[in-house]
């Protein structure tokens, strides 16, 4: 199984963490165990001490005249009495509680557990007892994780994800304090005469603990923090430019072509984006020379009065003409990828001699065939030619000829001299356009520049400045193109955003002839797949327009509508109208009723709705205004 570089790092970070986690508890661990048996050695030198001072009291104490030495009872309850008076045994145990900072208490007891002395004064005679406390080899044996609940130093969060099974009565001893002694029992003349006890308590050790518990913390915590600071840089630095190349590669084979890949780095990832960015630059061209030549052959075959049929070397239909579907009844789109066999399968004259050609393997040299008069073309030329390599038949290019139109050929021919023309001299005016638009470009960035940051009141008009000049220069392509296919470029667009956006540019234009822009909003519309800067520019035209064509003022206004399949949006004025007469070529290229005008609006408008799966129509009234209706699917 492969393991991706960045699932290796999250190992590599979380190994990392695991073992900062790990020292840290075995520095917990190891610090807890030797506090303890630091306390149980403190606490043993002191039992020790006591013992030896007890033992000391019998030594050097005097029995009363009179007293049978044969009756132990006696001399024990006199020997007891003695450790209650003796001040030296006090003194002693308090100074040794008031050095260890652990020490609950210090005691002597006797067997029936009375105090007979203690490190509290307070603590002796009245017959106190002494509470009987768990031995300290209890703690000292318990494991790590009990030992530090004992002490209270086990987080609350933890408690509640132990089940109860393994610790019972978890919550019970949580942190309650508690007491833990060492003992030692001292015997005369073979019989038990007190006991020493030394008594550590929980919350002592604990205050002890925690300063140093803390501090490891904080150094774990540090180390974390250390361990994710250098997880994330090493993250910038290795996953950073690998998901920025990555995410230019995926832009590439989309097809967006038109940003280099943005890593200015001196390693290896900025010698691999060098070399993409040489990629990107070679792919841009041979798209730009792609593109340029499907549209020329695209215009090419939209004007060609034959039909072509390409076969691939299975026989398999791979490129048809529009003209193909006026010889054989059927369009393009539903003979694509047929075989030979399934196309020419019918009992016509033309299909006959095409499935005869394609059996035989013989070449067909402009024969003439005579088809139903019910056909589109009573005559059709038919040439067939098959390309061999190898003796291996690699392509077949059928070609189909109206043969009783020639007069249509020349015609076509002479239109063809006309957009050769045409294309000319929009190559001209778009050259002449294009210099001053650059020009313009180059001294909006250098009026921005000097600007600096005192233009911040003027920059949303340098943006919109900014906006249009490169609309305007898409413009100026669009025209060149006009008889080309046009690269959309659709993105999700708010309708009303949009229609706000056209209001913004045309204000000037619909002040001036005293012309209200409204828009009336009906609902929430969803957002519309279109290209922004050419929808925005087919809107202008109609919303221009209708402008124009209210010269005494009035309102425009655009509703939108959302229908089952589409949003509509109607464009309406109250202007003069649009002549009966002019109605049938108000879509054509070059047709105006106004003096000054060129014709080409309402044209690019009508290509643009139509290059957007969309439809366009009109209605208009003489003296009462035109609406214009744009449907764009969802």
């Amino acid at each position: 199984m492969k393991v991706s570089l960045k699932a290796k790092l999250i190992g590599l970070i979380s190994l990392l963490l695991v073992v900062v986690l790990a020292i840290s508890m075995v520095y917990l661990r190891s610090f807890v165990h030797q506090t303890l048996r630091d306390a149980e050695k403190r606490d043993q030198i002191f039992l020790d001490a006591t013992s030896s001072l007890v033992q000391a009291v019998p030594r050097t104490m005097r029995l009363p005249p009179g007293t049978n030495r044969e009756d132990i009872d006696r001399i024990g309850s006199q020997v007891q009495q003695a450790l209650r008076d003796d001040p030296r045994l006090s003194s002693e145990m308090q100074l040794a509680v008031a050095f260890a900072p652990s020490v609950d208490y210090i005691a002597v007891t006797d067997p029936q557990g009375f105090i007979l002395a203690h490190n509290n004064p307070d603590q002796i005679g009245n017959g106190q007892k002494l509470p009987p406390a768990r031995p300290l080899g209890e703690l000292l044996d318990a494991g790590p994780f009990q030992q530090l609940l004992i002490l209270g130093m086990v987080a609350p969060a933890i408690l509640r994800i132990v089940p109860a099974a393994i610790y019972p009565g978890l919550h019970a001893i949580h942190g309650q304090p508690q007491v833990f002694e060492i003992t030692e029992q001292l015997n005369m003349l073979g019989r038990p005469l007190c006991t020493v006890r030394v008594g550590t308590s929980t919350v002592f050790l604990a205050a002890q603990i925690t300063p140093h518990v803390q501090r490891a913390w904080n150094l774990a915590g540090v180390a974390v923090l250390v361990v994710a600071l250098l997880a994330a840089l090493q993250y910038y630095l290795v996953l950073g430019p690998l998901k920025t190349i990555s995410t230019e590669v995926d832009r590439m084979a989309r097809g967006e072509l038109t940003q280099p890949v943005k890593l200015k780095r001196s390693d290896e990832w900025g010698i691999l984006s060098s070399k993409l960015n040489l990629l990107g630059e070679q792919i841009r061209g041979e798209k730009a020379a792609f593109i340029a030549l499907k549209g020329n052959l695209d215009q090419l075959f939209s004007n060609l009065m034959d039909g072509l049929l390409l076969f691939d070397g299975q026989d398999r239909l791979a490129l048809a003409t529009p003209a193909v579907a006026r010889f054989l009844g059927r369009p393009t789109e539903e003979i694509l990828h047929h075989s030979a066999d399934e196309l020419f399968s019918g009992g016509g004259p033309l299909e006959r001699r095409l499935r005869q050609a394609f059996r035989s393997r013989e070449p067909l040299a402009w024969q003439t065939v005579e088809v139903p008069e019910e056909a589109e073309t009573q005559r059709v030329s038919v040439s067939v030619q098959f390309v061999r390599e190898q003796e291996r038949n690699v392509a077949t290019l059928v070609t189909l000829r109206d043969a009783s139109t020639r007069a249509q050929l020349q015609d076509q021919l002479d239109v063809a001299a006309k957009l050769a023309a045409l294309g000319r001299l929009t190559s001209g005016v778009a050259h002449e356009v294009k210099n001053p638009l650059n020009a313009m470009v180059l001294q909006l960035e250098i009026l921005k520049a000097k600007l600096g940051p005192e233009g911040e009141e003027v920059e949303p008009q340098l943006q919109i400045l900014s906006s249009e000049i490169r609309r305007l220069d898409r413009v100026v392509k669009t025209f060149l193109d006009f008889a080309r296919p046009v690269e959309l470029r659709p993105t999700a667009t708010d309708l009303e955003t949009l229609v706000r956006e056209v209001f913004t540019l045309a204000e000037p234009h619909a002040r001036t002839n005293k012309v209200q822009l409204i828009l009336e909003p009906n609902g929430t519309l969803p957002a519309v797949r279109l290209d922004p800067d050419l929808m925005k520019q087919a809107l202008l035209n109609l919303v221009l327009n209708g402008c124009q064509a209210m010269p005494s003022g009035g309102q425009l206004k655009v509703a939108p509508h959302l229908l089952p399949r589409t949003v509509e949006l109607e464009i309406a004025d109250q202007g003069v109208g649009i002549p009966p007469e002019a109605r049938p070529k108000i879509f054509s290229l070059y047709f105006t009723t106004k003096p000054n005008g060129t014709g080409v609006g309402l044209a690019m408008t009508y290509r643009i709705i139509q290059l957007h799966n969309g439809s366009i129509d009109f209605s208009s009234e003489l003296d009462r205004g035109t609406t214009f209706r744009v449907s764009l699917p969802l």
